[in-house]
């Protein structure tokens, strides 16, 4: 189910989650390729530099994935799909992603857990 972004949502899940996520690509043997970026959110897109295998991989399959680990036992990562667009700067390879679709979601096979996977417009995915 894709879910559309609330970017106000977004930026106060990166307040609470950080800047610091993984970025899962894939390469051209269709295995992932996950990294740890640092992400500013800039006109609706999350941006990020990357190593030259990473900007590769977004280049030739746009459709990526960052994650955030949850802070506590039994807490929510944030996962955040997008479309990536390179870019270049200065310091190197850029990556734009735009978020298609953003949920919160736990682990549900743990004592007490339950399946509560949300979006973060509260829905359920």
């Amino acid at each position: 189910m894709s879910v559309s972004v609330d970017l106000s949502q977004l930026e106060a899940q990166l307040d609470e989650f950080g800047r610091t996520p993984y970025l899962v690509t894939t390469g051209e043997d269709l295995r992932p390729h996950t990294t740890h970026v640092v992400v500013a959110l800039h006109d609706g897109a999350l941006r990020c530099g990357v190593g030259q295998r990473t900007a590769a991989n977004a280049t030739d399959r746009d459709l990526v994935c960052l994650l955030w680990a949850p802070h506590e036992r039994g807490g929510y990562s944030l996962i955040v799909d997008g479309r990536a667009e390179l870019r270049e700067d200065a310091d190197g390879p850029l990556l734009s992603i735009v978020p298609t679709k953003a949920i919160l979601h736990r682990n549900a096979q743990g004592e007490g857990y339950a399946a509560d996977c949300l979006s973060l417009d509260g829905t359920r995915p």
